[in-house]
């Protein structure tokens, strides 16, 4: 199973759901969980325009005032929803998956908590002494026997404008249990695009944690020329882009060399 989250920090916008549309479709959701729509309203069109698929369904939760707002939509090929249950600041579902009955709880257990366990979770405004806060959301955790998946890649998951303040404030919160069960290996957090939050992404089976490794034949190393070839083909090698495509595609085009 995958599961996705996403602080949209409002969703009228067409192009914008459009974009969403986009995240969730690449990231092969299973479910995945919006907040902050601060929508007042919704039509099953606009609901729908989030996920664009006849294998989808959603539950929502209208916001209060012009904050708040949750819609959890699912792939009804891979997910059967029994049924779905809401409170102020929450919105769950009664899932089935492989035949087992799971609770999926967007915002409160997976999503935008708006705090963080400790200072290395935050800089800019957010490094300021709020160990109360730390020491309250820590012991939340523990007393409710979840377990923080960590993360895989990056370490902040919210920026602010200023580009100085960011914090790890959305993350995964996962019944001890379901960590092996699942076969959970961490928690992915993707770009920031958007909104000022990034997507984030809890990856339940091995197969399908990202890209395959890039593999190598112990044997070549014993070859005295191996590591200049690659030293020379490197160099020569012209990708241009983000960091992490570069080195992809520079991995992709040394495989195929001679």
């Amino acid at each position: 199973m995958i599961i996705g989250s996403l602080n949209i920090r409002e969703g009228g916008s067409s192009v914008k759901r459009r974009r969403i549309n986009h995240i969730i479709v690449k990231g092969n959701a299973d479910i995945f969980l919006i907040q902050e729509t601060k929508f007042n309203s919704i039509s099953v069109g606009t609901a729908s325009s989030f996920w664009r698929s006849k294998s989808v369904d959603f539950s929502f939760l209208l916001s209060v005032g012009a904050s708040g707002g949750l819609i959890s939509l699912w792939n009804t090929y891979t997910i059967q929803v029994s049924s779905s249950f809401g409170g102020v600041g929450y919105l769950g579902l009664k899932a089935i998956w492989k035949e087992e009955v799971y609770y999926i709880v967007n915002w409160v257990i997976a999503g935008d908590f708006n705090a963080v366990k400790n200072s290395r979770e935050g800089k800019g405004s957010l490094g300021l002494n709020r160990s109360s806060e730390w020491r309250d959301f820590s012991e939340f955790i523990s007393l409710s026997n979840l377990v923080d998946i960590p993360s895989k890649g990056k370490k902040f998951t919210w920026f602010g404008g200023d580009g100085k303040a960011r914090s790890r404030i959305d993350r995964f919160l996962v019944a001890d249990n379901i960590v092996n069960k699942w076969g959970i290996l961490g928690q992915m957090v993707g770009n920031w695009d958007i909104s000022d939050h990034c997507p984030i992404w809890l990856i339940c089976d091995k197969e399908d944690w990202g890209p395959k490794p890039f593999k190598a034949n112990a044997e070549w190393f014993s070859n005295r020329d191996f590591s200049p070839f690659v030293e020379k083909e490197w160099k020569e090698l012209v990708v241009k882009g983000r960091g992490d495509y570069v080195l992809k595609e520079k991995l992709r085009l040394l495989k195929e060399r001679d």
